[in-house]
């Protein structure tokens, strides 16, 4: 049988090419699914897209959400916002999550998963909790752990010991939204993952697990439950 297809939508950089670090599609084609790169685009295309593949991996990005996709105002420390990628993740997110299709939402991606199930971000962390996510160079080593949720999906698919982890954000899901269930905590009480209840799979991590892959398996172990998943869903 031929490799679970997973989607991952990419961004339109400065120079107004698609892109995306390869860290994502690399990470998916070792846990055994195969990446399939979507360009942005008209968020009416969403299904269509989803249509052709079993799973989907969004990622993160240079931007934050626009705080009016969560009914407050902007305020200081929230930074640029790219509607027109948010739109057609928003759109990508909310099919899949209605055809029952498998999602890994990853950093920024996690919390537009939030975001998309009715809940609400810290738009700067140093100023709402008086906290700091971001680590220096290198990003690709770990700073912090998470606690892990016991019985939760993160769970299931990384062992219950606190897991090391790396921290690029300065945003974070402060109400996780409908359904959604909190199962991974910084060791300073902010929200690190989430995941919706009663769906086949749908994560959300606020660590980059792609990019401590090859120093942690367990890393790994999150990307090979989605292509799992993905698999199982079109069987």
């Amino acid at each position: 049988m031929s490799r679970p297809l997973v989607a991952i939508p990419l961004d339109v950089g400065v120079s107004g090419r698609y892109e995306q670090p390869r860290a994502y599609a690399d990470a998916v084609r070792e846990a055994g699914g195969l990446p399939v790169l979507v360009p942005c685009a008209d968020p009416s295309l969403a299904g269509e897209f989803l249509a052709a593949c079993d799973g989907l991996l969004v990622a993160s990005g240079d931007f934050d959400i626009p705080p009016e996709r969560y009914g407050e105002a902007r305020r200081p420390g929230c930074g640029p916002s790219r509607p027109g990628r948010t739109a057609f993740e928003e759109a990508m997110l909310a099919r899949a999550l209605a055809a029952g299709k498998p999602v890994l939402g990853v950093c920024g991606g996690m919390q537009l998963l939030a975001v998309v199930r009715g809940g609400k971000l810290h738009q700067h962390l140093p100023d709402d909790l008086g906290v700091s996510h971001e680590q220096p160079p290198p990003k690709d080593v770990p700073s912090h752990v998470v606690e892990i949720g016991p019985g939760s999906l993160l769970e299931r698919l990384v062992g219950s010991e606190p897991l090391p982890v790396n921290s690029t954000h300065h945003q974070a899901v402060s109400r996780p939204g409908n359904g959604v269930a909190v199962s991974g905590w910084a060791p300073d009480g902010v929200v690190e993952a989430i995941e919706i209840e009663g769906a086949r799979f749908a994560l959300g991590v606020q660590w980059h697990p792609e990019a401590l892959a090859a120093r942690d398996p367990r890393h790994l172990d999150i990307l090979r439950g989605l292509v799992r998943a993905a698999g199982e869903a079109r069987r």
